[in-house]
């Protein structure tokens, strides 16, 4: 077997925990070529990546580094180029970090782009590095139809990690009035969580969002809806926008728009998503993974994306209509079978390790070119950790 990457907007993060350590599982049982464009804002690759590969000489390498390889990350300027040479190259499967949707799509062979897999709120202890395959990014909830054998197993299988999940954040997380509070959030309206995704301009992936709405854009024009719906907005950062982002501007925009609230990351000793999203009323969202967490919550959902939304989650397209149904009390939930189910099959089956030492370059290729296979659920559910039970956490 032939297995491409194609990495135009790999991280030296990604690169470390994610890509070399599949390269160096599939190598020894598949022909390896690398495709990647020159280091460039945060993404591509370069000597030091080559360099943690050395021992692997049997791995191809075809690094682009003409003037024009920054314009692999978003919309190749020669498209063409790039399919030709990948076309002669004849790869059976193709693992994608690529920010470009539309060049993969032309690729031969198995194409499968390589995503982030941990979804809260279930806890992965230090395996931040898991990962999935998808021949779609950002597809949220989407899942095979189960024989109803399969899908009994799966619902057995995930029942007590689900129960001891959410035991857990009913105990750990304060109570409503006690979390809005904390965060200077009234009691005395709806609340609708707006979370925004990371900013950095290493994220290509920002891109695909619809009407490129900066997170300024986006706030104020939340805000106004909130306000006309009688709803509070509540914003909360990604993470690592306070690590690499320059928010300035946007905290200069909340401040002047009165309205929204901007959680402070350092109020709770817990994520203030995940802390809001236990009582909100509904969440705003685009291509966040944070649409796990409003699901096993039942929070009702309204997202702006180009991507698909599994039926289950009754995720609203019409903003207007969004908060007018919050504040009415009538905003559809998730379906919460549905979400028990779809984390079942996305911990069962989609996630994967790349460094677990049980994990082999025939597990890997299974992986990406046989997305069902309820052999290896078992296998794959002995990484998901247990919570402790209330008792023990209030011990």
């Amino acid at each position: 077997m032939r297995i491409l990457f194609y990495l135009p907007a790999v991280t030296p993060w990604w690169f470390d925990q994610v890509i070399e350590p599949l390269i160096r599982r599939v190598a020894p049982v598949a022909d390896v070529h690398v495709l990647a464009p020159a280091p460039w804002q945060n993404t591509g690759i370069g000597p030091d990546q080559l360099q943690r590969c050395a021992d692997l000489d049997r791995v191809q390498w075809s690094i682009v580094d003409d003037s024009d390889h920054p314009s692999l990350r978003s919309a190749p300027t020669e498209p063409g180029a790039v399919i030709a040479f990948v076309r002669t190259l004849a790869p059976d499967l193709v693992l994608c970090r690529s920010a470009d949707l539309d060049t993969p799509r032309q690729f031969p062979g198995i194409v499968r782009h390589v995503m982030e897999a941990v979804i809260a709120p279930f806890d992965l202890g230090a395996r931040t590095n898991m990962v999935h395959f998808t021949d779609a990014p950002f597809v949220q909830g989407r899942m095979p139809t189960l024989s109803p054998a399969d899908a009994v197993r799966l619902e057995a299988m995930i029942a007590p990690f689900w129960e001891d999940m959410q035991a857990h954040w009913a105990t750990v997380v304060p109570d409503r009035a006690a979390v809005y509070r904390a965060y200077g959030v009234p009691l005395d309206r709806p609340v609708v969580l707006l979370p925004l995704e990371y900013a950095h301009a290493e994220n290509f992936y920002r891109q695909h969002r619809p009407a490129s709405l900066s997170d300024e854009a986006l706030v104020a024009h939340a805000a106004a809806l909130a306000d006309a719906a009688g709803v509070t907005l509540v914003v909360t950062d990604h993470p690592l926008n306070a690590l690499h982002a320059d928010r300035v501007a946007l905290h200069a925009a909340v401040a002047a728009l009165g309205t929204p609230i901007l959680a402070d990351p350092t109020t709770l000793a817990l994520p203030p998503t995940l802390a809001l999203l236990r009582h909100a009323d509904g969440a705003l969202l685009g291509d966040s993974k944070t649409f796990g967490i409003a699901a096993a919550f039942g929070t009702p959902m309204a997202r702006l994306s180009r991507f698909e939304s599994a039926p289950w989650l009754h995720m609203e397209q019409d903003l207007p209509r969004f908060f007018a149904a919050v504040a009415a009390g009538t905003a559809a939930r998730p379906d919460t079978s549905a979400a028990r189910r779809w984390f079942g099959y996305h911990y069962a089956e989609q996630a994967l390790h790349p460094t677990d030492p049980a994990l082999d370059g025939a597990g890997i290729i299974a992986r990406a070119t046989s997305p069902l296979d309820p052999a290896r659920w078992p296998e794959s559910l002995r990484l998901l950790e247990r919570y402790a039970a209330p008792e023990e956490l209030a011990a």
